[in-house]
């Protein structure tokens, strides 16, 4: 079953439920100030989760592409990328427990027929003044969910709220009890040094979560308690790349056909190949940073040194420093050519040709033009800077700033190398730098800079 069949079975499940699919919303949003990136799947429905009436009515399901900055230090497990696509459904004061959780059961058991005995959930166990999910244990037991397999965890694990658990939340703010939905795969072993026994929200491996249903139920008020709403909703959230996973029984997602073709590329141009383990962390993360930098393209963004266009250019530029490390060179040849660019995003292009927008032949020159632009200006100082690093002997803040501004390392590139050789750099003093330096712009240049926190201002970096 490959990952166009899940996605077109998820839609079609819902639909035949009376659901309405709608657009997924773009990855960057135009009128939202307050976020870069649409990182979640009900991230463009929660005016509508807040009691607005939806023009499609009150049984949503789509397919959303999401984009998470935040991740980017994940990226290199098995599990962790900065895109990745969440297939969600939502009941706007509609449907609520019974129907959500036995409709789940039956998509992943009967559609997607993965076995019941490796399905594990988890439920809230109470407190905040909210009651232990008894409902949603009754309704999973009645599907067929072994006692054996349902667990129950606090508020930091079975809550959704924007602000967190019930007592984080503000006045006013919705949230409530969620139900995620494991897998497992029982031939990892456990690993101690993760605890003495192993759950669903054990680290070492052997559960991946694939799925949560969110139950909207309550509101924070005044005098800090909780009132239950009189519309209930419902948010389902399930990752793409995660379910193409289990399905083979696989805990990489890099195994699925959402990367293997990338990959393919990769091993080619690098030399290496995936099951090195030395090799495969750096492939992993140029082959999710190749994915993201592709869909942020297609979205409008383009490189530069703010906001999104930072995110797009920090992505690039560790492609370069990871694939650079693949072929073990410092020599020029050892950056990635422009076949290797083409490849890697027309090949991204394919996978999802047809797709969110996506078409392969109009939109592949822009994607490689943008992407091998950026890489032969990085390129032609991606040598010093490394050369330099090495060099060092220890990086502080000053060092950092340096590397920044004449060799186009962003700080974060530069913590990753550093923290290869065992050291860490003080933030502070990057910045006490990159303010000195701005305000010598400013009374240069009489306001050419405008200034910001690194990362997302106008500071001009050299090539």
């Amino acid at each position: 079953m490959t990952s166009r069949d899940i996605r077109q079975k998820y839609i079609n499940f819902f639909l035949e439920r009376k659901h309405k699919e709608i657009q997924p919303a773009k990855l960057v949003l135009d009128q939202d100030p307050t976020t870069l990136f649409t990182s979640a799947g009900m991230q463009p429905l929660v005016p509508f989760l807040l009691g607005e009436n939806h023009p499609e009515g009150k049984r949503l399901v789509n397919s959303q592409p999401c984009f998470r900055s935040q991740d980017i230090e994940e990226v290199g497990d098995n599990r962790h990328t900065t895109f990745f696509e969440m297939l969600g459904n939502w009941s706007l004061g509609d449907y609520f427990k019974k129907d959500q959780l036995k409709w789940v059961w039956q998509f992943l058991t009967e559609e997607l027929k993965l076995p019941k005995e490796k399905l594990h959930v988890s439920l809230f166990e109470g407190g905040d003044g909210v009651n232990k999910d008894q409902e949603s244990l009754e309704i999973w037991s009645e599907a067929g969910v072994a006692t054996s397999n349902i667990h129950f965890y606090n508020a930091k694990k079975n809550w959704w709220s924007l602000s967190g658990t019930p007592a984080q939340m503000q006045e006013g703010e919705i949230g409530g009890p969620d139900s995620e939905i494991f897998y497992e795969f029982d031939f990892i072993e456990h690993n101690q040094k993760f605890g003495e026994k192993c759950h669903p929200n054990c680290d070492c491996g052997r559960f991946l979560e694939i799925g949560n249903s969110v139950f909207i139920q309550y509101q924070k008020q005044s005098d800090g308690s909780l009132k239950e709403l009189p519309n209930k909703n419902v948010d389902f959230g399930g990752g793409l790349e995660r379910l193409a996973a289990v399905i083979k029984d696989d805990p990489d997602i890099f195994n699925t056909d959402l990367y293997s073709p990338i990959i393919r590329i990769i091993e080619k141009y690098s030399g290496k190949n995936y099951i090195d383990p030395t090799a495969q962390l750096n492939i992993r993360i140029i082959a999710d940073h190749l994915k993201a930098a592709t869909f942020l393209i297609v979205s409008g963004v383009t490189p530069s040194n703010k906001m999104q266009g930072y995110v797009l250019r920090r992505l690039i530029r560790r492609v370069a420093v990871k694939m650079h490390e693949l072929r073990g060179s410092v020599k020029k040849e050892a950056i990635p050519t422009d076949a290797f660019e083409a490849a890697c995003a027309y090949t991204v292009l394919e996978i999802y040709h047809g797709l969110f927008g996506i078409d392969k032949a109009i939109q592949k020159d822009l994607v490689v033009r943008t992407i091998v632009e950026e890489m032969e200006k990085f390129g032609k100082s991606l040598e010093k800077g490394l050369k330099e690093v090495q060099k060092l002997e220890s990086i502080d803040g000053k060092a950092a700033f340096d590397l920044y501004q004449t060799f186009g390392f962003p700080l974060e590139l530069t913590l990753e190398l550093v923290s290869q050789k065992g050291q860490t750099i003080d933030k502070q003093e990057f910045e006490i730098e990159f303010k000195k330096h701005q305000d010598v712009s400013r009374s240069a240049s009489a306001g050419v800079f405008k200034g910001g926190l690194a990362g997302h201002s106008d500071i001009e970096i050299k090539y």
